[in-house]
């Protein structure tokens, strides 16, 4: 009987991804005002063709007539969908090869699978729209284009395509030398439908300039996942987006530990701690780089999460997270035995993560007070960062930065939908914005951890509920 019930759940949603978007009302719908911190009196939200029609009061409720779907919101709390700036939905697992020279190089192989229960545990996760930061080009605009006419059920998706890089990871980066080989590549990407362009950490100053301008040049905004290049040199370059809590280059140290910094500048996340072991936060060097990019207008994307897992990788906590379930075995036995973020690490150096991350949440401080606009991304199909599960983790890391359950959710929603250029028709409850809207349970402006308390969830005029989204997760 239960087999019964899972296929009809599968065969419903398979027909509510493909017709046309139902007229439906939702009354006595509490809506949480993220600009002014408050949940709205009751109110009836008209939906029409996916868009948010008007809004009255819920008095109005008796002489409600519909054709369509009438949902009661009584009891739970409204918000507009949530927006996770930072998931990569063409992972798969990750291995190291030699190359015909005997060099190492590290192979990703993407997993349809995976791309498929992403995108549901998003959407189930109360994320209606999301932005895959790099993967391959050709695996990430095919997923965009699949939710587009229906083929995939998943929140709205904007995308960069392949990784611009000097390196070689195969199937995630394509390596460039030269600035004309990065024109190219950006040109071949703009022309294959992506709408963000990823410039990677070995890029030197130079490369940058040249990615960044041609990508404005192609009306593509620009993101930069930085350490050759510091974030000061990035701002003034005019970069749109730096992704990563992570600077790792050396220039925004104090000078007498760049020297000291370099034994450590590529062993990858190791030389994130030792860089916020170094670094002086109320130093001048740190004080520029937070002018450059207020300056530029550029924004980060921190991705506490992803690092957090890392650091405090010896308490087991995210190993076994029961909803490692939902992802495919491979995957999951991939991260335990071969490709995580602190591999070989020893008591000590966990020890030095633990005790650096206070720096770290005292550097998002810093951005916020001085107006840097923060996402919420998580690195989502990184070791151990579950897809929309990690989301609501890394709006409780934030919180454990000092920043208000309201500033958190503007983070989370709000300057999710400026970061995308969506925010003229997503991230508010108002006439004419898309219905992209979340019912919880508990209202998050007393608790964060309560945007976790999804109960039903309403994209491009479709009403699912996240208990059904996952009874469909195989």
């Amino acid at each position: 009987m239960k087999t019964l019930k899972k296929i009809a759940i599968v065969f419903l949603f398979l027909n509510a991804i493909v017709v046309k978007s139902q007229d439906m009302i939702i009354t006595n719908a509490r809506i949480v005002n993220i600009e002014k911190g408050i949940v709205e009196s009751p109110q009836n939200i008209y939906i029409k063709n996916g868009e948010i029609q008007k809004l009255t009061k819920t008095d109005d409720s008796n002489k409600i007539k519909s054709n369509g779907k009438v949902i009661d919101a009584k009891g739970s709390y409204v918000l507009p969908g949530f927006v996770e700036s930072h998931a990569h939905v063409a992972m798969g697992p990750v291995n190291l090869e030699f190359d015909e020279n005997k060099k190492p190089a590290l192979v990703m192989e993407p997993s349809v699978e995976l791309t498929e229960k992403t995108l549901k545990l998003l959407l189930a996760n109360g994320v209606t729209t999301t932005r895959d930061p790099g993967g391959l080009t050709e695996k990430t605009v095919k997923a965009k284009r699949d939710i587009k006419s229906g083929k995939l059920l998943g929140p709205e998706l904007l995308v960069a395509g392949s990784i611009i890089d000097t390196l070689n990871f195969k199937n995630l980066t394509v390596k460039v030398k030269t600035t004309d080989d990065i024109i190219t590549e950006i040109n071949s990407q703009k022309e294959n439908g992506v709408d963000f362009i990823k410039l990677y950490s070995s890029l030197s100053p130079e490369l940058l300039k040249a990615g960044i301008e041609h990508s404005r040049k192609l009306g593509l905004k620009s993101i930069a996942h930085l350490h050759s290049t510091s974030w000061t040199e990035a701002a003034d370059l005019k970069v749109d987006n730096i992704v990563h809590i992570m600077p790792g280059n050396e220039n925004l140290l104090p000078k007498d530990k760049r020297k000291e910094y370099l034994k450590y500048a590529n062993l990858g996340v190791m030389a994130h701690i030792k860089w916020f072991e170094y670094v002086d936060l109320d130093g001048k060097e740190i004080r520029e780089a937070i002018k450059a990019l207020k300056e530029n207008n550029v924004s980060v994307d921190p991705t506490l999460v992803v690092f957090h897992a890392a650091f405090f990788g010896d308490s087991g906590e995210y190993q076994s997270q029961e909803e490692l379930k939902y992802l495919p075995g491979s995957i999951v036995k991939n991260w335990k035995t071969t490709f995580n973020f602190n591999l070989g690490w020893r008591e000590d150096d966990f020890q030095i993560a633990h005790k650096v991350w206070g720096k770290v949440e005292k550097f998002i401080r810093m951005l916020h007070e001085n107006g840097i606009m923060l996402t919420a991304g998580t690195d989502a199909n990184n070791p151990f960062i579950v897809p929309g599960y990690s989301f609501h983790q890394e709006l409780e890391l934030l919180k454990s930065c000092g920043l208000s359950n309201r500033e958190i959710l503007e983070i989370a929603i709000t300057n999710g939908a400026k970061l995308l250029g969506l925010e003229k028709r997503v991230g508010k409850i108002k006439e004419g914005y898309e219905a992209d809207l979340i019912l919880l349970k508990k209202n998050p402006l007393i608790d964060i951890k309560n945007t976790s308390s999804v109960l039903q969830i309403i994209v491009n005029g479709e009403q699912y509920s996240k208990e059904d989204i996952l009874n469909t997760i195989k």
